[in-house]
């Protein structure tokens, strides 16, 4: 990409982008080439050396996790599964062996709010080796991994909606992730609606799709209905631009659920006059793997480029 494709991508001035690429070529991170334009002159553009540097990315869950280590480019190199603390020691240790733990800058950490290790028992493991280490809700992670290798920014923020052994949200309002009084916002899986007042962990998660198997239609019909409370209430204070759903449902119930979600909204838009400015409903494009992916990329974010979130 040439600086004003840069500068237009990253939101940052073009003396910015000339300030971060030469950083970046100095430490011989970025490739230079020349490329024709339409205006018939040469600009430089630029890319990242993978080889370069790589960053190692944690999912940390209910039951289990996986591993994640990333090039510089954003592309995964190796991706591994662990169930235990001594699992998740190997694992790491065989992927910092594989290109060298001084070629790593960094770990990113995403834990779901149940997670099977806190952040005092994952510290002394990842971080015994001096490695930066980066902590996100897995929220937070989804969402950085639907910015960078998704959708994109979307005018108006994001809402990203994760639902395996909860069910919680993220949310993403002028460029940053809102984080409420202690952390807690996006914590929705105790919201109660409908007729029935059930609450949405009761009817959207994987232990209630496990009871309801003789009758998985009916699941998705009750999920939805719940899942889309919620979301006209948050659509209702922040309209937001995009509202997406991931998690660890099978991919034929997650799209069954946001096939579902549509149609209540196309219901509700026919019923209310103030419901055309809820947004599609939609799948993430990772739903499984968007918080590793998120978690991955955040030690590469703050090496390369200005801080967004301070």
């Amino acid at each position: 990409m040439t600086r004003q494709e840069l500068s237009r991508e990253l939101a940052l001035t073009e003396p910015a982008i000339t300030g971060i690429v030469r950083r970046l070529q100095t430490a011989g991170l970025v490739t230079e080439r020349k490329r024709s334009t339409t205006a018939h002159y040469t600009a430089a553009a630029f890319g990242l050396r993978g080889e370069a540097r790589y960053s190692l990315g944690v999912r940390i869950g209910n039951l289990d996790g996986e591993v994640v280590l990333m090039d510089l480019a954003g592309a995964i190199v190796q991706q591994k599964t662990f169930a235990t603390r001594d699992a998740l020691i190997a694992v790491v240790a065989d992927l910092q062996r594989a290109v060298g733990l001084a070629k790593i800058v960094g770990c990113g950490v995403a834990t779901s709010p149940d997670a099977f290790m806190d952040r005092e028992q994952i510290e002394p493991v990842l971080g015994k080796d001096g490695q930066a280490l980066f902590f996100l809700d897995d929220t937070e992670a989804a969402i950085e991994a639907e910015r960078a290798l998704g959708i994109g920014d979307t005018e108006g923020g994001m809402v990203m909606i994760l639902t395996d052994y909860s069910v919680r949200a993220g949310l993403l309002i002028g460029g940053r992730v809102f984080r409420g009084n202690h952390g807690r916002a996006g914590q929705i899986g105790e919201m109660r609606s409908g007729i029935d007042g059930a609450s949405l962990n009761e009817v959207a998660t994987l232990q209630s799709l496990k009871s309801s198997l003789a009758d998985k239609d009916r699941w998705v019909e009750k999920a939805a209905r719940h899942l889309h409370e919620a979301v006209l209430a948050v659509s209702g204070f922040i309209a937001p631009g995009a509202i997406l759903i991931g998690g660890s449902l099978p991919d034929d119930v997650l799209h069954a659920v946001v096939s579902r979600m549509s149609r209540e909204r196309d219901d509700k838009i026919r019923d209310l006059v103030i419901a055309p400015w809820i947004q599609q409903i939609r799948a993430a494009t990772y739903p499984w793997a968007g918080a590793v992916l998120g978690a991955a990329l955040r030690p590469l974010d703050t090496m390369a480029l200005p801080d967004a979130r301070a």
